[in-house]
């Protein structure tokens, strides 16, 4: 199977690497970033160098392959959806916009067949979804269903407590887009950075806050049938307070400014391959004429990968990602149209080689 990856970024390296070394793909890694495609092609992998936003250039290159997956910025995704619906070409991302994802279900209700169309395909969204919906599963009826992620430093040593470890624009993207809910059974609109909570685990105290997209489609999926469902982005205390004032008392989440909330990011926040994933789901409901409570919590720590230090939250990413697609090529997942996370099997997932980077023991 041939397979394009749009984006040379911490995530999109780490795809490419994946599936390479698998040596079941034939991998090409498309991008601007001349540096990084040259360590990528010093690495034996194919590269191309070209604009996403040129659509000619991208038909070309779509056309050469039997699927793309999209590292790419969340804004290129729906001219990449298009040219391949038009060149029979399936389609996956690690999109966490709504907007996006909703604009790619529509395109892909003209899929033809042994075409599809997976977004979403990273942590959160992504794998979040599909353990919370095994968990709703579980009971005979489910009240609530609650989602906890977290990708933070081990060692962190500013004030915000944060490194980056993913894409700038993503993070900036979630911190200030409208969030969904499901309060006592209705979908809601909920603020980002509200909605703030603490708990403690293992000794170490977190805080909790409503973000943007890491529920996926999984409102749509559960309405009706469930009286709470919410996720929140967990942090170290005090993250959320700083990033309220810069986003909302300094008006830095302003459509005109949000270029400089990032540059002052890059500038001032390190990155880190030192980070920890931190995944927690709670569900309440009825299982044989009782009430219980059902909660999976794991940590993923960073890891060496042929010889490269990867950080968890790029181990994460693209493994949800590299699974999805195994999948598909397995005959695991419906062969034409969108297909949502919770669709694919929690099962079939963690049975999978890149499924199996989750599987960890719960703390």
């Amino acid at each position: 199977m041939r397979v394009l990856i749009l984006g040379s970024g911490h995530i999109g390296v780490t795809i490419a690497q994946f599936l390479f070394h698998t040596q079941e793909y034939v991998v090409t890694v498309a991008s601007k970033n001349q540096h990084a495609l040259k360590r990528l092609s010093d690495g034996g992998i194919n590269t191309v160098y070209f604009d996403f936003g040129d659509e000619k250039k991208l038909e070309e290159h779509l056309q050469q392959n039997d699927v793309v997956l999209s590292a790419a910025p969340f804004h290129a995704n729906i001219l990449v959806a298009k040219v391949a619906l038009r060149n029979g070409v399936s389609y996956f991302d690690l999109t966490e916009d709504t907007a996006t994802t909703a604009a790619i279900a529509l395109i892909a209700k003209e899929a033809k067949e042994g075409q599809v169309f997976v977004p979403q395909c990273g942590l959160a969204p992504g794998f979040i979804g599909i353990l919370g919906y095994h968990l709703s599963q579980q009971f005979d009826t489910i009240r609530s269903l609650k989602m906890r992620v977290g990708a933070l430093p081990q060692y962190p040593s500013n004030q915000l407590m944060y490194n980056l470890t993913w894409s700038t624009e993503g993070l900036i993207n979630e911190y200030i887009n409208p969030a969904f809910a499901i309060t006592n059974g209705v979908k809601t609109d909920v603020q980002s950075l509200e909605g703030l909570e603490h708990f403690s685990l293992d000794g170490l105290k977190y805080e909790a806050f409503n973000t943007s997209g890491g529920l996926g489609t999984l409102c749509e999926t559960l309405d009706g049938k469930i009286e709470e469902l919410n996720y929140k982005t967990v942090r170290y205390p005090g993250h959320r307070d700083l990033m309220h004032f810069l986003i909302n008392g300094l008006k830095l989440g302003s459509n005109e400014k949000r270029h400089l909330l990032k540059e002052i990011f890059e500038d001032a926040i390190p990155t880190t391959n030192q980070d920890v994933i931190l995944i927690m789901v709670s569900a309440t409901g009825m299982r044989d004429g009782k009430f219980e409570q059902i909660t999976n919590v794991r940590k993923v720590y960073n890891e060496i990968f042929h010889g490269v230090p990867l950080s968890s939250i790029q181990i994460t990413t693209a493994a949800g990602i590299c699974a999805a697609l195994d999948l598909f090529r397995e005959g695991k997942l419906k062969n034409r149209g969108f297909i949502s996370q919770e669709e694919i099997s929690y099962e079939a997932f963690m049975q999978n080689r890149f499924g199996a980077y989750y599987d960890v023991k719960g703390v």
